[in-house]
């Protein structure tokens, strides 16, 4: 009889299945184990009324019932609590209970025993598990030393390490097994795709490897024809960050995946333009990108806790290519020292958007003011000139803002749909002006 090992999925995803999970089910059913992945919620209430997932009520009698070999949890850093309840749960019963993941290698040598205090935790795997999880688990069942594997973590034992090497020879990784996901239930859903991973070693050095660009080829034709969708989203953090993935998608997805979409990250270093020009975004258009997230680093962006004025010029640009070529647009903000929450930052296109306008705005009236100085005659009396209706002028369109009775919440609402309406008016030449370039 196969073991059964069970896989609690505490972050699921709406749109698309995790993949954190998924690249560890492959190799453990190709190594003939039962593997079953249910979704664990930490309160009831968030329960979707279409499914019925496992929670702090109901996974006692669960787990008593299946008694599983072995469970295992691919661990987020905020989800010390929910762990904290379902390991009590665990122990009762007597069950091995392995936390582990890539995202534990930001524990400090503080942390991690914090997580290892937990009653009901066996181990820890710090790092990613990829080429070694089915070993590992035999190791489990066994009942034989996991002390042996680097990244295996222990109470009472000295941790010469927290972290498992990076992955290596990334083209050799096996697809991961997406076959859990309830697609079903999810007409929007996505397929996710890694093209790279980065390892965050104990000196905080990061380790960038890179999937060759046809092995992600054959992964998106593989995964299109197991799965009932052909829209993608790709989970890098900084897809541009290799050109030869950015550029070998956008030449090649059509052709691999006729009438595919998908979305990406994206980033702007301020020095490089990285392939994030408007012919590019065009050529992207056409390839299936329809929508892109703008990374911006606040310790790059900020100073002082304001955004320098070149950076701000870069990042106006970069979301106005975007939209002139037809692509809708979400800035992100990852902030590391400057402030405790991302809430205290700008941290969407809007704001962006915002500022481009009241610069544009605040020209405008100079210029206005001077038009209207060198204009003025002495024999034209006060009283008999026109009424000035303030403008927003732009190449091809000039936008007339509120008079006297526009208020300023009227004016806050409607300021980017305005700007929106000029780079829309500005896209037509401007792309078929890209696609002979392209």
């Amino acid at each position: 009889m196969m073991a059964r090992i069970l896989i609690l999925d505490l972050n699921p995803k709406l749109t698309y299945p995790d993949l954190s999970i998924a690249y560890l089910v492959t190799p453990l059913r190709a190594a003939g184990l039962q593997v079953v992945v249910e979704t664990f919620v930490a309160e009831e209430k968030k329960q979707n009324p279409s499914q019925t997932n496992l929670n702090l009520t109901n996974i006692p009698k669960y787990l008593e019932s299946t008694q599983p070999a072995l469970i295992l949890i691919p661990s987020y850093l905020n989800h010390y609590v929910a762990i904290q309840k379902l390991a009590h749960c665990v122990a009762d019963l007597g069950l091995p209970l392995i936390l582990g993941g890539g995202c534990l290698t930001t524990c400090s040598t503080e942390d991690l025993p914090l997580w290892l205090s937990l009653k009901g935790v066996t181990a820890v795997f710090v790092g990613e598990a990829d080429w070694v999880i089915a070993e590992l688990v035999a190791t489990v069942l066994g009942k034989q030393d996991l002390s042996v594997w680097p990244g295996v973590c222990q109470r009472g034992l000295e941790m010469e390490t927290l972290s498992a090497p990076p992955l290596q020879e990334l083209e050799l990784l096996p697809l991961p097994d997406l076959s859990d996901f309830a697609w079903q239930l999810h007409r929007s859903a996505l397929i996710p795709i890694l093209t790279s991973r980065t390892t965050r070693l104990e000196n905080k050095q990061n380790i960038y490897s890179s999937r060759p660009v046809q092995a992600v080829l054959s992964e998106l034709y593989i995964q299109a024809k197991r799965y009932p969708c052909k829209e993608f989203i790709f989970l890098d953090p900084s897809l541009n960050a290799n050109l030869a993935m950015w550029y070998g998608l956008i030449d090649n997805i059509q052709a691999v995946v006729p009438g595919c979409r998908w979305l990406a990250t994206i980033f702007l270093d301020g020095k490089n333009d990285l392939g994030l020009d408007l012919n590019t975004f065009v050529a992207a258009r056409t390839a299936g990108l329809r929508h892109l997230n703008i990374s911006l680093d606040a310790t790059q962006t900020l100073k002082q806790g304001k955004l320098l004025n070149t950076a701000m010029e870069r990042n106006r640009e970069l979301v106005a290519y975007a939209y002139q070529a037809g692509l809708s647009v979400r800035c992100l903000v990852q902030n590391h020292t400057l402030f405790n929450s991302l809430a205290d930052l700008p941290n969407t296109n809007d704001f962006l958007l915002q500022k481009l306008v009241e610069t544009t705005q605040a020209r405008q009236t100079a210029s206005s003011a001077a038009k209207q100085t060198s204009s003025d005659k002495p024999t034209t009396a006060p009283h008999h000139q026109p009424k000035q209706t303030p403008t927003l002028r732009t190449d091809q369109t000039v936008i007339k803002s509120g008079g006297i009775k526009s208020d300023s919440l009227k004016t806050k609402v409607s300021f980017w749909q305005r700007l929106k309406k000029t780079l829309v008016s500005q896209k037509s030449h401007k792309t078929s002006e890209a696609n002979q370039l392209v």
